[in-house]
């Protein structure tokens, strides 16, 4: 009985000592350390943060957004596009369609917003030819499969203008790409995989002296992971040693 009792323990110890240390994730080229400092978040262990390019809004004429960036850092608080995506580069577009725009029952003087059919791409390309195009951002493999869960929600001020400044966020439901097996967790609010968040204002450009209507900004996208296969066979072989060992003892 002590020795089934040891074995199991030791079983419990492999796997609390593997969720607590996870070794580096590598997908199609992308590299991420679940363990890194600023990814040791509650409940996040993987985080990007980019750069976001729209167009605004201007109802009834224009209500479809789309967009695109290019993600710079990767679980860390400066750009490290080297370490993560080595010989590569990690784009992504989006698109979504204005539902309201409405008075802020909140921030007097804002413009509350919300859209649906969100929908995110990232991709991973190897031919590093990003040219601040919604072209060059997606071409490569796609790498993540995302669509809104719920609507994306936010505030801010002359939303609908062309000079809009403001921000927003959405849960995240991952439904495709080579990295779906890594992101599917369910493990956000209303079982989504992931949080995207963004903040804009006027790109600054002007055509015929007034705004051109397109908007920059950043984006940061939060999520859990899951470790490759290889780890989770490594954490199932102990669970199974484990047992064996405690059958053994009892016979």
């Amino acid at each position: 009985m002590k020795k089934a009792i040891k074995a199991l323990a030791l079983a419990a110890a492999l796997l609390t000592g593997a969720a607590v240390s996870a070794s580096p994730i590598n997908v199609g080229g992308v590299v991420w350390d679940p363990d890194a400092t600023n990814a040791g978040l509650s409940q996040i262990d993987f985080s990007a943060h980019g750069t976001v390019n729209e167009n605004s809004v201007n109802p009834p004429l224009i209500t479809h957004v789309t967009g695109y960036g290019l993600i710079l850092q990767m679980n860390s608080d400066v750009a490290n596009g080297g370490s993560f995506c080595p010989g590569c580069e990690l784009t992504y577009t989006f698109s979504m369609d204005l539902v309201s725009i409405l008075p802020s029952t909140t921030l007097p003087g804002n413009l509350d917003f919300s859209f649906t059919n969100l929908h995110v791409q990232v991709w991973v390309d190897h031919s590093m030819n990003f040219a601040d195009t919604a072209a060059t951002a997606g071409d490569g493999t796609l790498w993540l499969d995302l669509v809104g869960n719920g609507n994306l929600t936010g505030s801010g001020t002359l939303i609908g203008t062309g000079s809009d400044s403001g921000s927003g966020t959405s849960l995240l439901n991952v439904v495709g790409g080579l990295a779906m097996g890594n992101f599917d967790t369910n493990t956000k609010l209303n079982g989504a995989d992931m949080v995207f968040s963004s903040s804009f204002q006027p790109s600054g450009d002007l055509i015929g002296g007034l705004p051109d209507g397109r908007l920059t900004g950043t984006f940061d996208l939060t999520g859990n992971s899951i470790p490759e296969p290889n780890s989770l066979a490594l954490l199932g072989l102990a669970l199974v040693g484990g047992a064996a060992v405690a059958r053994r003892s009892r016979k």
